[in-house]
């Protein structure tokens, strides 16, 4: 019998914030997350060239009635977040990131090109939809007997 975490996937995604001028920007990598296995761990750390003094304040997931991803949990040091998802539902979610420096100052944050999109995405692909999805752009089974 396999142990229940052997089975978990883990998707990490690379953050960085940078100065630009008297504002910030933050990027992902990827941007945009997708998932296709049930249960999936999705890591977020803050990696160089961010500086040191830089930790994440909070996370804000929308759609905020949304029940596929956990609270996100964000480690002692603010440098790294966590949330599971449950991936049972076909579903585009965002998550709004707030930064702040060790010294409780809010980090203003320039705006992405996209405005109406807020960065990282998490995309679900729930297991077996990418199977229905290819019966139904190939029209799938004929269920019409001859004659």
């Amino acid at each position: 019998m396999r142990d229940q975490q052997a089975q978990t996937s883990t998707i990490h995604v690379k953050v960085t914030v940078q100065k630009d001028g008297d504002k910030y920007i933050a990027t992902y990598d990827p941007k945009v997350i997708q998932v296709y296995e049930s249960d999936t761990i999705i890591n977020f750390k803050l990696d160089e060239p961010t500086p040191d003094d830089i930790v994440v304040k909070s996370v804000s997931i929308i759609p905020k009635d949304q029940e596929q991803l956990s609270t996100p949990s964000i480690s002692k040091n603010g440098r790294q977040v966590v949330l599971s998802d449950v991936n049972s539902l076909a579903q585009t979610l965002s998550l709004s990131f707030e930064y702040k420096s060790k010294h409780d100052h809010a980090l203003q944050l320039a705006k992405d090109g996209e405005m109406e999109v807020v960065y990282p995405q998490v995309e679900n692909n729930p297991p077996g939809m990418v199977a229905m999805a290819m019966l139904a752009v190939d029209g799938g089974p004929e269920n019409n007997p001859p004659g």
